[in-house]
């Protein structure tokens, strides 16, 4: 098992991830419009990704999951 989580290809935590990865300058919910981030849970997003709270592509290999 890998020690990194990534976030399941779908979720909202996944687009943002993948919007930060591809952009030099950071992202806001203007540049992920039509994606189902918006203004109102761009901030919950990120701090579901710093900790580690999402849907990810190897949850099924976790013993024990949050």
């Amino acid at each position: 098992m890998t020690s990194l989580l990534m976030p399941k290809s779908g979720t909202l935590e996944r687009v943002f991830l993948d919007a930060l990865v591809a952009s030099e300058q950071g992202v806001t919910f203007l540049d992920l419009a039509g994606t189902g981030i918006t203004e109102e849970n761009i901030e919950q997003i990120a701090e579901n990704l710093r900790n580690g709270m999402f849907l990810a592509e190897n949850d099924d290999e976790l013993d024990l999951d949050a």
